[in-house]
């Protein structure tokens, strides 16, 4: 489900840009955060996709600090939010009983994941939820899971953290073209 821009607007303005966030965190936690945002690089193609974007975007992430994809994801974008910091905004909630409505309301097939990460215009319009793993993550599990009755035809990614890197940013992009493409924003914007 899409929350309403008012309500994700409420959220987004009580939650953490990342260092903050991360400095919230108990010490061990902050290492797997701090290893993960050291572990992740832009690529040179990756930036330039980044620079081609023209629609201001918030991005809000609902988080388990304990949570070793949670810390891979939220890098991830973190990266993307610091190589591209006039259009990408980011914020962080761990995830915790005082967001429980946040919570309840985002269940992914029927449970309470994370992390959970809501991409929405300048406005706090929402344009896309994406939950739990990436798809790299659940081809990796399933081949240690179900073994070759998994049928993965994808072959393992070379750097599985730069990969996940790669999924966040395809997911971003997605959305800053279906920004830059929306009637609504280009009217706005005389584009």
């Amino acid at each position: 489900m899409l929350h309403e821009a008012a309500f994700l607007k409420s959220h987004f303005q009580q939650a953490l840009p990342l260092e903050p966030f991360i400095n919230s965190l108990d010490p061990d936690q902050q290492a797997t955060w701090h290893q993960r945002c050291q572990q992740l690089q832009i690529s040179e193609a990756q930036q330039a996709i980044l620079d081609s974007f023209t629609r201001d975007m918030k991005i809000l992430c609902l988080t388990g600090p304990w949570c070793g994809d949670c810390a891979l994801q939220g890098a991830a974008i973190a990266r993307l939010e610091q190589a591209c910091p006039d259009r990408i905004t980011l914020r962080f909630l761990p995830r915790d009983e005082s967001w429980a409505e946040l919570i309840v309301s985002s269940m992914i097939n029927a449970g309470t994941r994370v992390p959970v990460t809501w991409l929405m215009a300048e406005d706090f319009e929402p344009c896309s939820r994406v939950g739990d793993r990436t798809l790299s993550r659940y081809r990796s599990m399933a081949r240690k899971a179900l073994g070759p009755a998994s049928n993965v035809l994808a072959p393992p990614p070379e750097d599985p953290v730069q990969e996940v890197l790669q999924e966040m940013l395809d997911e971003v992009e997605r959305v800053q073209w279906m920004l830059r493409l929306s009637p609504r924003l280009r009217e706005q914007y005389g584009d």
